[in-house]
Order: structure tokens, then sequence, then C-alpha cells
């Protein structure tokens, strides 16, 4: 599948606004969500997911293909994944809250590839993506194939539909206080996902001014049809035109979205963290 969208920045004063201005646009209420999302980082060497001895079979056809057109794309670069559960802000977090087996969850595996070039079209932002959705075992699929957990996230999503495009606000929340994130280098790698969710007003925003990232989304199932992108690119642009003087919306450099693992060389050896100048 391919995925392309506009990008824009919404502050949080501007919040409700927006959401007016979108729920007259797409003649519709937002649907508000609030998700788990958790980051596993690819091996150096990229190998796929060779091992799918955790992954329920028997397998659907179309998901079988999604989980050959995932290794496909894996064993030619490695990635960071993520794996998406749908939480409850009652039901799932704070004192109350219940501790979750992931394991035992359905989730969403997505993997989103290295961005198109701009083309002449810096507003867009395509890439091919793979979703798996209902999965179980997510995080042993995950440990089977040497992916490493490095962090989770709650995303808070508003969306809007109007025909075959999506309209979301969204707003990503560190778990705990942002000093327990800094500094990266200092910060021991966690083990593995936590097992019970902190309150919601407990959450501290990814974003310290607290904005939300607006996309309007387009996808074309088949990413070998061109004629079918450049339509999606078209009414892309048509609804920015739309939606000139209300949005602002932005050209991201691609590297924004680069979720690619540095690979490890054959017969390469790997330089030392810390060099010693003038010594022997």
């Amino acid at each position: 599948m391919y995925e392309l969208f506009l990008t824009a920045l919404v502050e949080q004063a501007d919040f409700h606004a927006a959401c007016a201005v979108l729920s007259g646009f797409c003649a519709m209420p937002p649907w508000e969500t609030v998700g788990r999302v958790l980051y596993f980082q690819g091996p150096p060497r990229a190998s796929g997911i060779s091992n799918q001895t955790s992954i329920d079979k028997p397998m659907r056809k179309d998901v079988a293909f999604l989980w050959k057109d995932l290794h496909q794309s894996l064993s030619r670069q490695s990635f960071v994944l993520q794996a998406r559960y749908e939480v409850a802000k009652e039901r799932d977090m704070g004192p109350s809250g219940v501790a979750v087996e992931l394991d035992s969850t359905p989730g969403i595996l997505r993997w989103t590839d290295f961005p198109d070039p701009p083309h002449g079209r810096p507003l867009l932002t395509q890439r091919k993506i793979v979703e798996i959705w209902e999965q179980k075992k997510l995080p042993s699929v995950m440990r089977d194939n040497h992916y490493q957990f490095k962090a989770e996230t709650v995303e808070e999503v508003y969306r809007f539909f109007r025909d075959d495009m999506e309209f979301s606000l969204t707003k990503h929340y560190f778990l705990q206080p942002i000093n327990d994130y800094t500094p990266l280098e200092s910060r021991a790698q966690p083990s593995g996902p936590s097992t019970t969710l902190p309150a919601w007003d407990s959450l501290t925003p990814v974003d310290m001014q607290s904005r939300w990232i607006l996309h309007v989304k387009s996808h074309v199932l088949q990413d070998n049809k061109p004629d079918e992108i450049r339509k999606a690119q078209d009414r892309l642009m048509s609804i920015r035109s739309e939606l000139e003087g209300i949005f602002d919306f932005k050209a991201i450099d691609r590297k924004v979205h680069d979720t690619r693992v540095a690979m490890q060389q054959q017969g390469i050896q790997a330089l030392p963290q810390k060099v010693m100048l003038g010594k022997t």
C-alpha cells in the first residue's frame, strides 16, 4: 500500500477551532482514539521476518501476502517497526488500569518506508507502508527476529473522513516525565514495554509546545499503479487549495520520517565509541 499526505501544525489554542472546521468540511463529528505505540529496532544486518514461529496460523491469504511483502522489504533494509494497540483512558490507564499481556492482545504491526523524493511536489510526503491488523504475539515475533524494544508512546488521534480521504489531528505523549528520557546517551535501555500505563493526566507531551499534527491522507492500495498515485496527488493538492488560509501546510524534509537502521557491512570492523587522540 502507498500512503500520501499533507502536513500542518495546529496550536493547542486552535485545536477546537480546527475540529470545528474539519467537522464541517467532512460533515461528521471527530472520531477520537487513544493508542499505545511500541517501537522495535531491527538488527544491524537486515534479515526480514524469517522466524515466523510466533505468528498465528493458519493465515488468511491477504494476511500471508502482507507478511511476505513485509519480509521482502525488511530483507533489503532494517527498520524501526511499530506495534500499535488501542487503549481506553478509563479502563487501561492509571491506578485502576489492568495490566495487559501484550502477546495475547491483538495489535497492528506497522512499517513505513523511507519517503520518496519530492519530485516537484514538496508539500506532499509519499511512501510505501505495510500494516498487518489483528495480530497477537507481536512482541514475541519481534523478539524471535532480533528486533529490540526501544520505547513506547501514547498517541491521541481525532479522525475525520471525507470520501476516501482521512484527516487526522494527532498528539504523542511520553509515559514518563521528560527528565527520564534525557540525555539519551546515558539512559539505560528499557527491558520491555511497561506492564501498566500511568494516569492520562500525568502523561508528558512529546512536543513541549503541545501542538497537534494535522495529516490529510490518501491511500493507494496497489503501489505499482502510477496513474492512481497521480490521482491521489491531485486530490490532495485540491484539498490543500480548499483549506488554504485555514491550515498552513508545510514542506517536510523526508528525513523526518526516516526509520531505517544503519546497516552493518560484512568484513568491516566497527569503530570504537570513544577515540583518545595522542594516546598509544
